[in-house]
């Protein structure tokens, strides 16, 4: 697997040191909510960007875009409380507790990915994380962070000895997709109130 070399060496070697080849892995929520703590200020860094926005891939009707954050604080802190927020509502799933014990949230595989959005036209109203609109200049980078292969929804009596039995890893939750991006949301609006 080759490595891809960002020219930061801060991040460079965070990534090599955690056997990663490019900004985001696969890994649990545990894992991830070191990470992303660690890598978004070096990514907002890196990528010389002004603004920052997270994205949840959360399957039909579980997908959330956040507004636009002005800070690298702001974006790492509202992106580690959505991960946290997460794994609390992922918690609580007693059919997955039932089959692999109480750290079965930390066992879920999820993939994070840092990006850029280059705003090629300036626009007049931009929606921010304080609810106000304001203009965005052309040529704006905004940094992003995209978590997705969210955990699947299946009924509770899905779980057990069926097809759904296997891998603890496997990508699955009695947790809905709209219950998932709810606690992300959750955890961005905790983060920002909390500021």
């Amino acid at each position: 697997m080759g490595y891809i070399t960002y020219g930061h060496t801060e991040l460079d070697t965070y990534l090599r040191t955690h056997a990663m080849s490019r900004a985001g892995t696969l890994c649990n929520l545990k894992d991830m909510h070191t990470h992303v703590r660690e890598l978004a200020p070096l990514w907002w860094e890196h990528t010389g960007a002004t603004l920052g926005a997270l994205r949840f891939t959360g399957g039909f009707m579980g997908n959330a875009l956040s507004d636009l954050f002005d800070d690298d604080e702001l974006f790492t802190s509202c992106a580690v409380t959505g991960i946290e927020q997460l794994r609390a509502g992922l918690a609580p799933d007693r059919a997955r507790r039932a089959l692999y014990e109480d750290d079965h949230a930390d066992r879920l595989l999820l993939n994070f990915q840092f990006g850029t959005f280059h705003i090629a036209d300036a626009a007049d109203s931009c929606r921010f994380f304080d609810g106000s609109r304001r203009p965005v200049a052309a040529h704006t980078t905004v940094a992003m962070l995209d978590i997705d292969r969210s955990p699947s929804w299946v009924h509770p009596g899905g779980f057990g000895a069926g097809d759904l039995h296997g891998a603890e890893t496997r990508i699955t939750t009695v947790l809905t997709p709209l219950d998932q991006k709810t606690a992300v949301l959750n955890g961005w609006r905790a983060a920002i109130d909390a500021r």
